[in-house]
């Protein structure tokens, strides 16, 4: 379907869910974007919003922070919970909703050189590892990348994998180690975590929609996304 004809029906479902919503019945579909590894608890945010407004259908959408950072522009995706940095900000509303630093993950037994007795090691050492890393429009790709240029290291990816139970795994064989926020990681209590003395990659969650007033049905899940 061409891209205005696809913003010619939306707009039509819009103007019907405002008319909805000055009746007290909000009705209409909001489309939600995010990536893998972030939830942020959006599914109590969406049991809240069907129990609120059972007339409202929610559709979701995983994919890549490239590809739904398009889909927002392109008007498929109302709103997305997503680590952008600033440039990729650019042009869309956005709300913070938290921020974090990532670790290193490795098994047990395997010896990491330079490691402290407090547990931080440096992305130096860590370049000299193989590592297992993801496919590139992935967030934690693009800050992994991004810290290791900040701290002027050069790094290359043994494995590169789209899926984050396959990173673990790859860890857990002792194949290599891998970098990941913390929230993920703790998914993972065999491997162990190391913290970053500096330059640690870090991303920041967020709900980001496209700019302008929101729509009564993305706005009453904006309410319950915190």
């Amino acid at each position: 379907m061409p891209h205005h004809v696809g913003h010619g029906l939306r707009a039509a479902e819009l103007a019907r869910e405002a008319v909805d919503a000055v009746r007290g019945q909000l009705r209409g579909r909001v489309t939600v974007g995010t990536m893998q590894g972030v939830w942020a608890g959006l599914h109590h945010a969406l049991a809240a919003l069907r129990a609120e407004h059972p007339g409202v259908v929610v559709q979701l959408r995983q994919a890549a922070v490239a590809d739904i950072r398009q889909a927002l522009r392109e008007g498929t995706v109302d709103l997305a919970v997503v680590a952008l940095d600033r440039q990729q900000q650019r042009g869309l509303t956005t709300r913070l909703l938290s921020r974090e630093d990532m670790v290193l993950l490795a098994v047990p037994r395997r010896v990491l050189p330079g490691a402290t007795p407090k547990g931080e090691v440096r992305l130096a050492d860590v370049a000299r590892l193989p590592l297992v890393d993801f496919t590139p429009g992935w967030a934690i790709r693009y800050a992994v990348d991004r810290a290791f240029r900040a701290a002027g290291v050069d790094h290359s990816t043994t494995f590169e994998v789209n899926d984050i139970v396959a990173a673990a795994e790859l860890v857990r064989n002792d194949l290599g180690v891998c970098i990941m926020p913390k929230s993920i990681g703790n998914r993972f209590p065999d491997l162990l975590q190391y913290r970053f003395d500096r330059h640690a990659p870090n991303w920041k969650i967020m709900v980001v929609r496209p700019p302008g007033e929101a729509p009564p049905a993305v706005a009453a899940l904006l309410r319950h996304i915190t």
